[in-house]
């Protein structure tokens, strides 16, 4: 996933602007689920494999998990390791990065840089493609406007919205609906992942709130 830098007249600003004018604060929970590192320059990684319990993350073990998704585990500079199932993966993490080994439809692990911010006033919208399409798009019907767009298969799409609010999604190919998902809720220093997933015209998607392990 790349970034850009965002001026006054692209359509990702005029999204915060309507998304900030459409969702009053009062109908949003408000929390803090991230703690700054004592260290500056730590780094965060997790897991992403979608139908998947369990999972394991630089020798941790996870289960139960929520759309398989794994906590973001707190580590220093250096190499990470993943596994679930039999499948494992290994990476260089940079200092202070935050990055996902994603589970992807080829049956590899790959891992993807999260532009998370977790910021005080903001909140972080990470959004996978787990598809057989070429590209997938999120849209915010409430500002009629793509909050994210062109993200191509096992790779990732980030933006930072204005927070509290509550948002309703879908995400679209070409112009067609895959799936609706209603009333995310988005918290200050907080972040939601959408992934999209599924093969042949079958897909579904699911939002889960970014956590971090204690």
């Amino acid at each position: 996933a790349e970034s850009s830098p965002m001026n006054s007249h692209s359509p990702l600003a005029f999204l915060l602007l309507a998304l900030a004018l459409l969702a009053p604060a009062a109908k949003a929970q408000d929390g803090q689920l991230y703690a700054d590192p004592a260290d500056p320059n730590a780094s965060f990684v997790r897991v992403l494999a979608p139908g998947e319990s369990v999972a394991v993350v630089n020798g941790t073990t996870f289960s139960g998990l929520t759309d398989g998704m794994t906590p973001f585990v707190m580590m220093q500079a250096g190499t990470a390791t993943a596994q679930v199932g039999t499948i494992q993966g290994t990476a260089e993490i940079a200092p202070a990065t935050f990055q996902t080994f994603l589970l992807g439809n080829d049956g590899q692990l790959h891992l993807l840089p999260d532009q998370i911010v977790n910021s005080p006033a903001r909140a972080d919208l990470v959004f996978y493609n787990l598809t057989d399409l070429p590209l997938v798009d999120l849209f915010v019907p409430s500002a009629k406007t793509m909050a994210l767009t062109g993200v191509a298969p096992n790779a990732s799409g980030q933006v930072t919205l204005k927070a509290p609010l509550t948002l309703d999604v879908e995400v679209q190919a070409a112009g067609a609906v895959l799936a609706r998902l209603p009333a995310i809720e988005m918290r200050r220093r907080g972040g939601v992942s959408v992934v999209i997933s599924g093969t042949k015209g079958a897909y579904s998607a699911t939002a889960t709130e970014n956590t971090y392990a204690q």
